[in-house]
């Protein structure tokens, strides 16, 4: 019986956070974490509210949830691209990629929900130039492009031009 495809196989690559995402990320833990956790315990001494020390649970809360919906890798598989995360995988199927590129692209939107640093920059944005478009970065240095039927999907693969031509040879067998 076979398990699941192993993180070292050719097909799958990881979503490593780029120097800018790391610092957001490192920000937003310490702030939320860090500063508000002594803040609320401070606080709370001051004032003999106990309620305080409790100040960082629902931004600590936040950021946990944001880093369960990060992209940590993505996977060439039979049925489409999956992208990898600690919540489930999202499915792009082949047969719904019209186009790849690296082309550069503002990855800079408006977003109801979605995280634009913190774990990456990752859910649905739309901007002037694009239009709605999905995000599952982790790195803006490495972003691959893919034209999809319902619009832009930007990914950031630690080996980028590798998963490029794994994927248009994928798509070749497809069409």
């Amino acid at each position: 019986m076979l398990g699941p495809p192993s993180r070292s196989a050719p097909d799958y690559f990881p979503a490593t956070l780029g120097g800018r995402e790391r610092w957001s990320t490192i920000a937003a833990v310490v702030l939320t974490v860090g500063v508000l956790t002594v803040f609320g315990i401070v606080w709370a001494l001051r004032t003999g509210d106990p309620r305080w020390m409790f100040l960082s649970l629902p931004f600590g809360l936040m950021v946990f949830a944001m880093g369960r919906f990060a992209p940590t890798g993505y996977r060439l598989a039979p049925d489409g691209v999956r992208v990898e995360r600690r919540t489930g995988s999202v499915l792009i199927p082949y047969r719904r990629i019209r186009g790849v590129d690296r082309a550069p692209r503002s990855v800079t939107g408006m977003s109801m929900f979605g995280s634009q640093g913190v774990f990456g920059r990752f859910g649905s944005f739309w901007n002037m130039r694009l239009g709605f478009y999905r995000l599952y970065l982790t790195n803006r240095d490495t972003v691959v492009w893919l034209a999809t039927e319902t619009g832009w999907v930007g990914l950031s693969p630690d080996r980028p031009d590798e998963f490029v031509e794994r994927l248009e040879s994928r798509r070749q067998l497809v069409r």
